[in-house]
């Protein structure tokens, strides 16, 4: 495996990057093609949270794809709107124009996020063939595109219960109109994947509903889970991603709410869905 930290864009558009690529198989004879997951991790627009980035990339890469972890816009810098969308947008052109260099399958580009990197993930989603974002990015069209979306207990729309705060959510959006994900979904959206728990205490899962239901109008394939117990944040849902007992000596079992195993099972799903989605047992044989 090869790690690359990258600086991509310019001006308004410049962004940091990880990239994560496999070592080709050597007994296979040939240099594999490979679907591309960009990941945006959550933190709530403050931090990135690790729980949600490398981990995250290494299990796409344990499946064969490689993996791009994204340090798109926080508040510390408001606001997040518009640079964000630039930034992702810029990712994408970047990797879809060299997918020769890194060995990438252009067709499948998965964009994933969680949390609040989930909400500038079904932004672009919704948006990603805007005209604004085309000009702003300087590429076509087709430069944007991706071929699917995974969203794990993602921020939908600002009115829907997170941020708590005027000033936290202006620190987002600043002026930008175009910031509830849910009115923006049209027949331009990729096939979604999307999960959320009943219980979440910090994005009520009315943001994942309220997608949903807007996919569901706009024809767009989605595949939905909601989790009947789980916390925000749950990453995997397994003791790897879960809190350890240090990390808070005055509660040490905080942490033993993020090991769900039935939640654990999203991501497994997810690779099922886009076997099927993208015919990928096909795609590894036919190389």
């Amino acid at each position: 495996m090869e790690i690359s930290k990258l600086t991509l864009g310019a001006a308004d558009n410049q962004v940091t990057v990880t990239f994560y690529e496999p070592a080709p198989i050597a007994d296979l004879h040939v240099i594999q093609r490979r679907p591309l997951a960009i990941i945006l991790p959550g933190g709530g627009f403050t931090f990135y949270s690790q729980r949600e980035s490398e981990i995250i990339a290494l299990n796409y890469l344990a499946q064969g794809f490689a993996a791009v972890v994204v340090d798109y816009q926080l508040a510390d810098q408001p606001p997040v709107l518009p640079r964000a969308l630039y930034q992702v947008g810029t990712v994408v052109a970047y990797f879809r124009k060299n997918a020769v260099v890194y060995h990438l399958a252009p067709d499948k580009f998965l964009l994933a996020g969680f949390s609040a990197g989930g909400y500038v993930t079904a932004l672009y989603a919704d948006q990603w063939a805007a005209p604004f974002l085309t000009q702003a990015v300087g590429v076509t069209r087709a430069d944007l595109q991706v071929n699917a979306v995974g969203l794990a207990y993602p921020v939908i729309g600002l009115r829907l219960g997170w941020p708590p705060t005027a000033r936290e959510r202006a620190a987002i959006v600043g002026d930008w109109p175009y910031h509830e994900a849910d009115q923006l979904v049209n027949g331009e959206n990729p096939p979604t994947f999307i999960w959320a728990t009943q219980t979440d205490e910090l994005v009520p899962v009315t943001n994942t509903q309220h997608y949903v239901q807007a996919l569901e109008r706009a024809g767009v394939p989605v595949h939905s889970t909601i989790y009947d117990q789980g916390p925000h944040g749950l990453a995997l849902a397994r003791p790897v991603t879960a809190f350890p007992r240090s990390f808070d000596p005055a509660d040490p079992d905080f942490g033993a709410a993020f090991v769900q195993p039935h939640v654990a099972h999203w991501f497994p799903q997810q690779l099922d869905w886009l076997t099927r989605l993208w015919n990928l047992n096909d795609f590894w044989r036919d190389q």
